[in-house]
């Protein structure tokens, strides 16, 4: 099958919404309306059909969505055909109603997947602003629709559909905040929502600024915004990179300007709402102090959080700063601050601190034979057993390539200093072993204690130790290279 070009699929929506704006309640208005929406609903189950990966479970639930209030329409029409007239309540209601948290999870489900462990924050600030225009919906919507009148079915209902459009809302916030692509069907999204926002809330507040007008013709004025609405998410579906919606954006450490402005609009509503207004019933009173808690309480959740991955991203800048990344033994840096801290206080007439400067040999044929994976396999497991061996408070550092050494502090004397560098020499010993693969190498040591050098530092000590294993290095390579007779 041919795939539909996403673009036409709104503007076949916008040329068959267009006759409910201009004949709102005829015949044509209303068959128009609902062979469109049916014919989009179709096409969107047989484009479900070649979708793969973990997108289509989203896309299903707003597929779903769909077909819910497709067929709340649908019933709605048999139930007037069959008793010629419906009350303010219907079958219908309860479809229509399911429809706005299926399309929300499907959304939530896209976001999800395009900003796995990063849905938390867009998910909050997105509950702020949501809890911001719920009390809106509650004030100015709800409450007055329901002033004097008893408590009843026809109440509620008509109370549900302001917070499903709440939902959808809080739906658009993460959508939009959460990191992700812009690209390919996400404005097909952002903007389906937004109309079927404001398609819900002319259908909720038109009634109260028309009054001249029947409430189903101004509902029948709105059906093309939403079969707009509708068509702008058969778009997304068939859309080319409909799958590619999960992809995934660079973590983005900068604070999005957007999320600034909602954020900001939402924290000021309230607070400005309660100076300008005042609230008689008990009711409203209520309202505004749940919703400043709960935005309160939203806020210090998203704060703790922010200082706690500010802290994180810290302690690991911190470690980076400090370990080698193959092996995560300490650094140069590392190695010269403790040095240089160890030398900088009492010694006394101790003996150390002592340096084992070690290098390991037949490394470079390692590499050569095997390549980059086995040297690096070598580099850590003989870290590994480096950290094995080295004493509680002593130091292992690799300073590149392979080169490391051991800051030992207390160490009683030569006969001390030597015990260590030949248990050193010994983690040499056997083969480093890879699977059926086994790697032999060797090493060599050099030792320098700070009482063998006149007015030690870090930078002497250091290069005293790599003479000395340089010298040992150099006498094993001699005595294994076969003499040439003159």
């Amino acid at each position: 099958m041919r795939r539909v070009p996403a673009l036409l699929v709104p503007t076949f929506a916008l040329l068959a919404g267009s006759v409910s704006a201009v004949a709102p309640g005829t015949a044509a208005a209303h068959w128009s309306y609902l062979i469109a929406f049916a014919g989009m609903v179709a096409l969107a189950w047989v484009r479900l059909r070649s979708l793969r990966g973990p997108t289509r479970s989203g896309y299903v639930l707003i597929v779903a969505a769909l077909s819910v209030w497709l067929a709340g329409d649908l019933l709605y029409d048999a139930l007037t055909g069959i008793t010629g007239g419906m009350g303010e309540v219907t079958p219908s209601d309860a479809l229509w109603i399911a429809g706005y948290p299926l399309l929300a999870a499907g959304l939530i489900r896209l976001t999800q997947l395009r900003a796995p462990g990063r849905l938390r924050e867009g998910l909050l600030d997105g509950l702020v602003m949501a809890t911001v225009v719920a009390w809106l919906c509650w004030q100015f919507i709800i409450l007055p629709a329901a002033e004097n009148q008893r408590l009843s079915l026809q109440v509620a209902v008509a109370a549900f559909y302001p917070f499903g459009d709440v939902l959808l809302f809080a739906a658009i916030a993460v959508l939009v905040l959460v990191p992700g692509t812009r690209r390919g069907p996400t404005p097909y999204l952002a903007g389906a929502l937004a109309l079927t926002l404001v398609g819900d809330i002319g259908i909720s507040t038109l009634p109260e600024l028309l009054p001249s007008l029947s409430r189903a013709v101004q509902a029948e004025r709105l059906d093309g915004v939403l079969l707009l609405a509708n068509s702008l998410l058969v778009a997304a579906i068939v859309h080319r990179d409909a799958e590619r919606i999960a992809d995934r954006a660079p973590r983005e450490q900068r604070l999005h300007p957007a999320r600034v402005v909602f954020l900001g609009i939402a924290l000021l509503v309230l607070p400005t709402m309660a100076g300008l207004h005042s609230f008689e019933g008990a009711l409203s009173r209520v309202s505004l102090v749940v919703s400043v808690v709960l935005m309160t309480t939203l806020i210090l959740v998203r704060f703790v959080f922010v200082v706690r991955e500010q802290e994180r991203i810290r302690a690991a800048l911190a470690y980076q700063a400090e370990h080698d990344q193959l092996t995560g033994l300490a650094n140069r840096p590392a190695l010269r601050s403790r040095l240089e801290a160890v030398l900088a206080g009492p010694r006394g007439d101790g003996f150390g601190p002592v340096l084992f400067y070690l290098d390991l040999n037949g490394f470079k044929q390692v590499n050569d034979r095997y390549g980059h994976a086995a040297g690096d396999f070598v580099l850590v497991e003989f870290a590994r057993r480096l950290v094995a061996e080295v004493r509680p408070g002593d130091m292992a550092a690799r300073l590149g390539g392979d080169e490391f050494v051991v800051l030992a502090e207390d160490v009683d004397g030569e006969e001390a200093a030597a015990a260590l560098a030949l248990r050193l020499r010994e983690l040499a010993a056997e083969p480093v072993r890879r699977g059926d693969e086994a790697y032999e190498v060797g090493v060599s040591i050099g030792v320098a204690a700070a009482a063998h050098v006149p007015h030690p530092d870090a930078d002497t000590l250091l290069a005293a130790a790599d003479g000395r294993m340089y010298a040992e290095k150099t006498s094993h390579s001699r005595a294994k290279s076969p003499s040439i007779p003159v």
